[in-house]
């Protein structure tokens, strides 16, 4: 099912948890929002970094979606199955257990479900279904803490996955699917420094940008956005995010910020 928002409204300054999967949305925000100080949110420029995805045989994750398959059939014109997060240079956190987020044009009426799985190199370290949301927006998925938590220094690769119903038993078609890379890093000295020394939600999200940790980046904005859905210097900073050209999101910068699935 799918966290309203107005439940993570709650969440932000409660600890809760969802079904099998444990976790605190306040520490996953990490951001005081009751401080009501909020810098400028145009303060905010992401910079790319440079990291090379593994050579583990896996598709590379270079340009467009990284789908590969669009068998789901879609009664609107919508924007293809897009990871918001996974190629070379967006693919750094900071997190133990980080937040993957995709954009699904797909709703609970297109398809029943949706598949999650996170790899390293030939071992599956985590896989998980969903139930896809009433409407179509970009969803999150929390790694839990019921798993092993990434390694500093080690690249990972994710898949999400839609899985498309079968019209006959001789239709068998390529589900959609678009698969990503994380690399956890160690928190710079830099990056500790100035998050201590952040007066604001939008400075600590400023400070991962300069630091070119995507994951991070995306994920405390999207929740500030989750938090206080009218809030116009969130709303300015995400579309003036995805709408970087070096970022490459445009396309579904506009899209609803559905929340958090949970399986």
């Amino acid at each position: 099912m799918i966290i309203l928002k107005q439940f993570i409204l709650r969440a932000i300054t409660l600890s809760c948890v969802i079904s099998s999967t444990a976790y605190n949305v306040s520490v996953l925000a990490q951001s005081n929002i009751s401080n009501g100080s909020y810098s400028d949110p145009r303060s905010i420029r992401f910079i790319l970094n440079k990291v090379d995805p593994p050579n583990n045989g896996t598709p590379k994750t270079e340009g467009g979606t990284g789908s590969r398959g669009n068998n789901c059939a879609l009664a609107d014109k919508k924007p293809s199955l897009t990871r918001l997060a996974g190629n070379s240079q967006l693919s750094l956190t900071t997190k133990s257990y980080p937040t993957f987020w995709v954009y699904v044009p797909y709703t609970s009426k297109d398809s029943p479900s949706a598949e999650f799985s996170l790899h390293d190199d030939e071992n599956e370290v985590y896989r998980t279904k969903f139930q896809l949301a009433a409407t179509s927006g970009i969803v999150g998925v929390v790694l839990p803490q019921q798993v092993p938590s990434l390694q500093i220094g080690k690249t990972y690769r994710w898949y999400f996955d839609i899985n498309c119903p079968v019209v006959n038993n001789k239709d068998v078609s390529t589900p959609p699917s678009v698969t990503g890379i994380i690399q956890r890093v160690a928190v710079s000295e830099k990056l500790a420094q100035t998050l201590k020394s952040a007066n604001s939600p939008l400075e600590e999200i400023a400070a991962y940008a300069q630091e070119g940790v995507w994951y991070d980046t995306l994920t405390q904005l999207a929740l500030l956005r989750l938090s206080s859905p009218q809030n116009k210097d969130f709303q300015v900073a995400w579309l003036q995010l995805l709408t970087d050209s070096t970022i490459g999101l445009k396309e579904i910068a506009e899209a609803e910020l559905i929340g958090i699935l949970s399986n």
